[in-house]
């Protein structure tokens, strides 16, 4: 695994720091600090208003607006396995982004594909400093002009071969002015890196209680981040936040050679310590996640298609959510290309306004007062406010940054940034609420099986949770990977699913796959369950976000936000599983070190594999 490297690898990764061996003094230097980066902001504005007025190309549209994101982290990425520290990296990163916009607010050179986030980014000075700044500035403001107009004067060239009524501006109007907060003071707590390793080092020995399982990592990671957006409207924000994951991640093979991954994640908000409170948490997690991939690797394959019902339980409810409400009520419009708008990329609800997108009996709301997701204020400088996206299963509104669209033009406050400079829409707490009573448990499973006989089938499928890409990255088998078209979906694989017989046993099961489905799916939501807790989660934002994003270990705090979700145990039709077909490679010739003479040698080669 790679150490966390901010806006998008411009950093390269720094050799192993050595531990420090006393704590700094912060707070004789705060006032310091404090006055350097206010210098800087101010060099900033400077070099962003000397951009808009001078910078000029012939028969080439002029600026009208900048802005100027300056990252500043301290990192640390520890990985350990079997006991072993393989990576232990504590460092200091500073970045920044350039995004300026050329001709007007009614159209510029934004929301052309393959253009959109591509801002030019530089290293920064690990401390402030306005020469250092005011320098990589000037050089990357010419650099983002010139390939604005290059990118306006290519949608200029599309726009005037498409017919159809005319586009929605391009950018809506600005927010209310903010009082303007001083720069925050530095942190004066320390990572506990020397506790961490240590931990990690701890729980990483657990593997060795687990002879069935191939191999697996324990992970801990910190990012302690100051983010500051500076536009040419006066806007300076400034969000400083201390996020960590505690994770585990192990795969293994099952006896036909299925290979097969699992993870889960402990995520936090501030600073951890290695207490045995976050012990406790670790040994449980790592035990979990061995215990359940064992499970998985013994459980028999998917054995034929299935389109009856489903039922989400536990996670699984709000990580489907999370794939799809979560990226498909963005208001951002798709992006064009040469022959239009690309439809792979616009929001699927965008166009559902005022029409019906699930059951009657259900809500959907977004709150970002309190909570995993909680936010002041967003990455565009408007304050969000509680949003009811769906009412009585009408779509009400949609999740609005500054892009207008054609029904939309104003934002609602849900740009959201991460600190490595990924952008987009997203929710902040997303809450499904029934207004009808939820059933317990087994009455849904009872309910489950009615309607799975209705549709000719004497079992159904229960899934508990799907596989976490954004801890474990892409899948790396084959025949498990779905390309969605048009207006499907690509869902996460299941990773814990349950066939139900009739009698009312559970058996575990591998190898299946949902089908890429529509949106509209979810208006087949046919009961809920009774209790709906929240679910923390880091998410990419935009369009190719959401909880199917695969951002994997290396981007899980760099290209996240934090979210929560809400829901029921939901009942669906609609779903399709279908067998993976995947080709399988032969198990390794020699026994894992920790299982021999637990299981049997592996069997010769039939005559005719022998080479």
């Amino acid at each position: 695994m790679k150490p966390i490297v901010l806006a998008l690898a411009l950093a390269p990764a720094a050799a192993a720091a050595p531990a420090p061996t006393s704590a700094p003094t912060p707070t004789a230097a705060a006032p310091v600090a404090a006055e350097a980066a206010e210098s800087e902001i101010a060099a900033v504005e400077q070099e962003i208003a000397r951009g808009i007025a001078g910078l000029r190309l012939p028969d080439s549209p002029a600026p009208y607006q900048a802005v100027v994101y300056v990252v500043r982290a301290e990192v640390l990425s520890i990985d350990g396995s079997y006991g072993g520290i393989i990576t232990d990296v504590l460092e200091d990163q500073a970045a920044a982004g350039i995004d300026i916009r050329v001709g007007s607010a009614e159209r510029d050179q934004t929301g052309v594909f393959g253009q959109d986030g591509a801002w030019p980014r530089f290293n920064l000075s690990l401390l402030p400093s306005a020469e250092l700044t005011r320098h990589k500035l000037w050089l990357g403001l010419d650099q983002a002009f010139r390939r604005a107009t290059g990118t306006y004067a290519q949608k200029l060239a599309i726009l005037a071969r498409l017919a159809g009524e005319p586009l929605p501006p391009d950018l809506g109007p600005k927010p209310e002015p903010l009082v303007r907060q001083p720069v925050p003071p530095a942190p004066t707590d320390t990572i506990d890196r020397e506790g961490l390793r240590e931990l990690v080092r701890a729980l990483s020995k657990r593997f060795a209680d687990h002879p069935a399982i191939d191999n697996g990592d324990v992970f801990v990671q910190v990012l302690r981040s100051h983010v500051t957006t500076i536009t040419s409207e006066g806007v300076v924000l400034h969000e400083q936040r201390d996020r960590a994951v505690l994770a585990v991640m192990a795969d293994t093979r099952a006896l036909d050679g299925m290979h097969l991954d699992h993870g889960a994640a402990i995520h936090l908000q501030e600073l951890p310590r290695a207490t045995d409170e976050l012990k406790k948490r670790g040994e449980e997690l790592v035990d979990g996640v061995l215990k359940e991939l064992t499970l998985m690797a013994d459980a028999p394959m998917l054995d034929d298609d299935y389109d009856g019902p489903i039922l989400f339980a536990g996670p699984a409810s709000a990580q489907l959510l999370a794939s799809t409400i979560a990226v498909h009520t963005g208001g951002t419009p798709a992006p064009l290309g040469d022959n239009g708008r690309v439809r792979d990329f616009e929001p699927h609800w965008q166009d559902s306004l005022g029409k019906s997108v699930l059951p009657a009996f259900l809500d959907l709301e977004d709150d970002p007062r309190e909570g995993f997701g909680r936010l002041a204020v967003d990455a565009q400088g408007f304050a969000p406010k509680p949003l009811t996206l769906v009412k009585n299963g009408v779509l009400q509104e949609l999740l609005m940054t500054r892009t207008p669209n054609p029904r939309r033009k104003e934002s609602n406050g849900r740009a959201r940034l991460s600190p490595g400079l990924a952008w987009g829409a997203a929710i902040t707490n997303l809450s499904l609420k029934s207004k009808k009573r939820g059933s317990p448990r087994k009455a849904l499973e009872k309910e489950l099986l009615r309607r799975a006989r209705e549709d000719g089938y004497e079992y159904a499928y229960i899934v508990e949770s799907l596989r976490d890409g954004n801890i474990l990255g892409p899948v790396n088998r084959e025949g498990a990977t779905s390309y969605s078209t048009g207006r499907k979906v690509s869902l996460p694989l299941p990773s814990k699913i349950y066939r139900l017989d009739a009698s009312g046993k559970k058996t575990l099961v591998r190898g299946a796959m949902i089908a890429p489905a529509s949106m509209r799916v979810l208006r087949r939501i046919r009961a809920v369950g009774q209790s709906a807790p929240a679910l923390p989660l880091r998410i990419a934002p935009g369009a190719t976000g959401g909880f199917g994003a695969e951002t994997g270990m290396d981007g899980i705090l760099s290209n996240t936000v934090d979210v929560s979700v809400s829901s029921p145990d939901l009942l669906l039709d609609g779903l399709e599983l279908l067998v993976e077909r995947s080709e399988n490679e032969r198990l390794p010739i020699l026994e894992h070190p920790l299982r021999r003479g637990q299981t049997p040698p592996p069997q010769p080669p039939a005559d005719d594999d022998a080479e």
